[in-house]
């Protein structure tokens, strides 16, 4: 036990499993689907082969002509020809294409003759260019007569198909053998550094690739070549048949040798010969003339037939095409013409060549390309490193600066805010308290204390009610005059922003600080435009105030955090306003100014007024009048040539104008390439009349490939379909994407009727959280109550989010029969979950006004 301890042994054993399981079942799975591609095709030519058999006996017995039904087959795709012969060989009927006549191949008919059932023989041709398959089946006619039905069918697309499956379980295989390889040697040599690995993937991938193409280039080469070289040789070889006609008649050599030498300059024609009743009459190389042919199997084989043929030669690299020599319908002789084919390759070599270049130096740039990309990214982890080490012994004093917004920038955002509350909790460790207000410092401790959880980067847009000459109202009037007019102004915002989740404010001793942070940085900017106008309209009317209430608009990115031990609260940081004091003096009490930042998001579908301060803390700065919404029309006009966040402004803009805008302007901007756009543009579809975009619709249903705007798609008919549009919404239930089939369902349920009730029945099985919640959701509201027994089920499931699924489920259907399931799931043990299950129960508390 101990050697097996020590030992490689084991390891090497399970790494030669691993290797040969992934091996055979690459190898069996190809095999089959090999296979599955074969026998697809001989089903096909079974099937073809016995609905000819039938006509070909029914006209045997009515005695018809063969030829035209047999030429006829001819046009359907990949046959090669159609013969029909007795049992002793002799023909009865045949048509056979150009390149592929039926008289050469005894082997095949000697095979096909004596076969006592419907056969499939696979074989090449006499060139061995061409795969084909002959299907051989005997027929007996009514008078007893026994004739075999022959049909050749070029087997090309079969084999492309079986390459293509070949190719692609070979590419994906290796990969994964060359994956597990790496990441065996990166586990073995401890060697699982950035750098390695990028360097190391890239060469792998460019090597595979370089194989893969290397491999389908030569086949591709092989194939294609032998094709032109078939056709060039025979097209090249007919052009010595007129002299050859002329030297049979006059026996005149003179105008073949000038042929055959103009014909010899080709490096690919080896010799020329004429044949005649079994005796070569001529030859380029004069001493082969007057010598037998009798003896030459191709050439015998070729008499069978009026075509010309070519064979290729086992022991070498030739080729032979034998051409009849015909006056008028009477065959002459033969022309035999012998073909080189050493050198095929040359092009190739040439490619090859320059295809290994390329690959050369796409891996160098790759590897450049890499090993630039992993050092930079090694360097600003190893100053993460670095910094973490010193802060982890105890100095504080540690700033990461990357003056970038990508994830490294974001991330040592993050690190800076992260020692800067390590070094207030220090400092308020120390006994700094008696400097800050006990309020400060509780409300420090218990961010500090808490879990971390600061750090998240949102965008948010600002109203600063500033209270302009407040310094000279507190000098010149009673207090109680001033706290009360703050607070007047304090509830005129509170009133019109009306806080939430995504609306605060903050009173401060200048002002009052409104941050909107919605999801959606088109929505923050849209309500805080409404505030801001309602809120200047309502402080005009108040002109007895001590002071001047000025607004001013800004955008920034800020950082979010959670405050608090027994109550969770929000902390935003950032620049939450600009220097609203000098934009005071500049400022008339109805107006409100935006900064640079509102203007550059806002210019093209909000009229500005730009003023220029003198600022003593920031120099010359512009500040921007807010004025209206441009007129729709010239919304509209702009819209083609906007940019994609311009586009979705405008549209969030019309949202509110349907009527000032056409359904088929609509439809057409809905070819947008930006998902984002084509969204925004079902949202206001949504809100016209359904008779007008209901077919749209349902054809974006059918039609849209990303899965965001389907999932809108699919909520948009809901609202506007009807039963007819069921079966649209049932095929939607079969994506792979969750959200779609979530509001499939959705969907379903606010249709309705009795066809979605029995529908939905059949799919409370389902095993994804979201779509099955959304299921028992529509089947409540049908008055099912068998829904909270299997939600009561759901909510004790193993799994985090089908817990939580069941959870939001209970609060949407707004039941007292949810309550104690819920409140039974107060005690899970995933934050998830509880946090869920909160939310389900403050909603039923509101919908049932009971105490939880």
């Amino acid at each position: 036990m101990k050697f097996l301890r020590d030992s490689r042994l084991p390891e090497r054993i399970l790494v030669f499993i691993t290797v040969l399981a992934i091996s055979s079942f690459a190898y069996y799975f190809t095999v089959a689907e090999v296979e599955e591609i074969e026998d697809r095709f001989d089903n096909r030519r079974v099937m073809l082969v016995k609905m000819l058999a039938h006509e070909v006996v029914d006209l045997l017995d009515r005695r018809l002509d063969l030829s035209p039904r047999l030429s006829n087959l001819l046009a359907e795709e990949a046959i090669a020809y159609a013969a029909v012969q007795q049992a002793d060989g002799a023909l009865l009927a045949r048509a056979e294409n150009y390149s592929m006549p039926v008289g050469v191949l005894e082997k095949i008919e000697e095979e096909a003759l004596k076969t006592p059932h419907l056969k499939l023989i696979p074989f090449k041709d006499t060139s061995r260019t061409f795969s084909l398959v002959e299907a051989a089946i005997p027929l007996v006619a009514a008078n007893g007569k026994k004739v075999i039905l022959r049909v050749g069918f070029f087997k090309e697309a079969e084999e492309q198909r079986v390459s293509q499956v070949r190719f692609r379980n070979t590419l994906l295989f290796s990969l994964a053998l060359l994956g597990l390889a790496a990441y065996w040697f990166v586990r073995k040599h401890h060697a699982s550094n950035l750098q390695h690995t990028l360097l190391g993937g890239s060469a792998l991938l460019i090597l595979l690739l370089f194989m893969a193409s290397r491999v389908t280039l030569h086949g591709w080469y092989e194939q294609n070549w032998r094709e032109t070289f078939i056709r060039h040789s025979l097209y090249v070889a007919k052009m010595l048949v007129p002299s050859s006609l002329r030297f049979i008649d006059t026996g005149e050599d003179k105008d073949l040798r000038e042929s055959t030498r103009i014909v010899s300059t080709d490096e690919g024609f080896a010799s020329v010969a004429l044949i005649r009743d079994e005796r070569v009459i001529f030859h380029s190389d004069p001493t082969l003339a007057g010598a037998s042919a009798a003896e030459d199997q191709n050439y015998l084989k070729s008499l069978n037939t009026d075509q010309p043929v070519i064979f290729k030669l086992d022991d070498q690299d030739m080729f032979e095409a034998l051409i009849p020599v015909m006056n008028g319908r009477l065959r002459v002789g033969t022309l035999k013409v012998g073909l080189r084919g050493s050198n095929r390759y040359e092009a190739l070599a040439m490619i090859r060549d320059r295809q290994a270049l390329l690959f050369l130096l796409a891996l160098a740039l790759m590897m450049l390309l890499m090993h630039l990309i992993s050092r930079r990214i090694s360097k600003e982890i190893s100053w993460f490193i670095q910094a973490m080490e010193q802060a982890t012994a105890g100095d504080l004093r540690q700033n990461i600066y990357i003056e970038r917004n990508d994830e490294f920038g974001q991330l040592a955002h993050a690190f800076n805010f992260m020692i800067m509350s390590m070094k207030e909790r220090d400092m308020v460790g120390r006994g700094l308290q008696q400097y800050v207000s006990r309020s400060i410092v509780e409300r420090t401790l218990k961010a500090l204390s808490g879990n971390e959880k600061n750090g998240e980067k949102l965008f948010a847009v600002s109203i600063f009610l500033y209270f302009s000459g407040i310094d000279e109202a507190i000098s010149r009037v009673e207090g109680s005059r001033i706290f009360s007019a703050a607070e007047e102004c304090f509830n005129i915002l509170r009133r019109v922003a009306q806080p939430g989740p995504n609306v605060s404010m903050q009173l401060f001793p200048s002002g009052v600080l409104v941050l909107f942070t919605y999801p959606s940085r088109h929505d923050s900017l849209l309500k805080t435009l409404n505030v801001a106008r309602l809120a200047a309209r309502d402080l005009g009317r108040r002109q007895d105030l001590p002071f001047s209430p000025k607004l001013t608009l800004h955008a920034m990115e800020m950082v979010r955090g959670q405050i608090g031990e027994s109550e969770e609260s929000l902390a935003m940081i950032g620049d939450g306003f600009g220097d609203f004091r000098t934009l005071a003096r500049v400022q008339d009490s109805d107006e409100v100014l935006a900064s640079l930042e509102i203007n550059l998001l806002l210019k093209d579908v909000l009229n500005f007024d730009e003023l220029e301060v003198l600022s003593t803390e920031q120099g010359r700065m512009n500040a921007y009048v807010v004025g209206n919404f441009k007129e729709i029309v010239d919304l509209v006009a702009i819209f083609p040539t906007a940019t994609s966040w311009t586009k979705i402004m405008i549209l969030r803009i019309l949202k509110a104008s349907t009527e000032l805008v056409s359904p088929e302007t609509l439809f057409e901007w809905f070819k947008d390439a930006d998902a984002d756009v084509r969204y925004h543009v079902m949202d206001v579809i949504e809100r016209i009349a359904a008779d007008k975009v209901r077919s749209f619709v349902e054809n974006a249903v059918n039609t849209e490939a990303d899965s965001r705007v389907l999932s809108r798609s699919i909520a948009v008919l809901g609202k506007v379909g009807s039963e007819d549009h069921i079966a649209v919404l049932t095929e939607k239930l079969r994506s792979a994407d969750r959200r779609v089939k979530a509001n499939a369902v959705e969907a379903l349920e606010a249709i309705g009727g009795k066809r979605v009730y029995e529908f939905l029945n059949l799919l409370v099985d389902e095993q994804d959280n979201r779509v099955k919640a959304n299921i028992l959701i529509a089947l409540g509201k049908y008055g099912d109550l068998k829904v909270f027994e299997l939600l009561t089920r759901m909510i004790k499931d193993p799994e985090n989010n089908m817990r939580a699924s069941a959870a939001y489920a209970l609060g949407r259907l707004g039941m007292a029969q949810g309550v104690e399931p819920l409140i039974g799931a107060l005690s899970d043990k995933d934050p998830m979950v509880r946090r869920q299950v909160v939310a389900s129960l403050t909603a039923l508390k509101a919908d049932l006004d009971i105490e939880v």
